[in-house]
């Protein structure tokens, strides 16, 4: 699916090369610590670059650039227990009338492309538009925090508070790590892609270990050069 959804991002002439990156770094950057100041953090960096297969000076050095982000923290952090769910609420803030127009303009200018991702994955081009539509209003909302200092914060420094903090912490290791791999891999710079609060990517804001699993350059019928080739889309 993120596949199909940057394939269709990039059949679309409004975003191309050409034009600046929707999550390009910038100047306003919220501030916390630098992570090159503690010294297991550039423990880490090692253990992760052994693991990797990966350059370790590389590795510390985009480690030490990472900041530690309080609004992640906030914002990670689940709300008073028994706080209600409202369904229709919730419902209603994905099926009203803007992304349902955006949604039938996105679906009507990447027919050709959506037709081929459906015959070729088999995930029905409405799951594909419903998803980018749900995510990230087909491209409007990709997310402002730097995925380096969204993954370290939640890697290093979950919220005591949250009754999952180990798992929690394992997993957004794990997604740090493919994020690093990732980047390492295919040269992009891994200080310029932002997403959101928790480190998820592009149009259908999928984590960085289901871009190296799932992405498919449909030119090339091949997993290997989807996320540098989209890397404006993504980013």
């Amino acid at each position: 699916i993120a596949a199909c959804a940057s394939a269709m991002a990039a059949s679309n002439p409004k975003h191309t090369k050409s034009k600046p990156a929707r999550n390009a770094v910038k100047p306003a950057l919220p501030e916390g610590t630098a992570y090159g100041d503690r010294a297991d953090v550039m423990r880490l960096a090692d253990d992760i670059a052994q693991r990797r297969n990966l350059d370790a000076e590389w590795v510390r050095s985009t480690l030490s650039k990472a900041r530690m982000l309080p609004s992640v923290v906030r914002a990670i952090t689940p709300p008073a227990v028994g706080t209600p769910k409202n369904w229709a609420l919730y419902r209603s803030r994905f099926v009203e009338p803007i992304r349902i127009r955006a949604g039938v303009k996105f679906w009507l200018a990447n027919q050709e492309t959506s037709a081929r991702a459906e015959a070729q994955t088999g995930v029905p081009a409405s799951i594909i538009v419903g998803i980018i539509g749900v995510e990230t209003i087909y491209g409007q909302q990709l997310g402002n925090y730097r995925v380096i200092d969204a993954l370290t914060t939640l890697s290093l420094d979950f919220p005591d508070a949250h009754p999952r903090k180990a798992d929690r912490a394992a997993y957004f290791l794990t997604e740090l790590e493919a994020y690093l791999s990732l980047t390492h891999r295919t040269g992009t710079d891994p200080m310029a892609l932002r997403g959101s609060y928790a480190g998820a990517m592009g149009w259908p804001q999928f984590m960085p270990s289901s871009w190296a699993k799932y992405g498919i350059d449909f030119d090339a019928d091949s997993r290997v050069d989807l996320f540098h080739s989209q890397a404006d889309v993504i980013g």
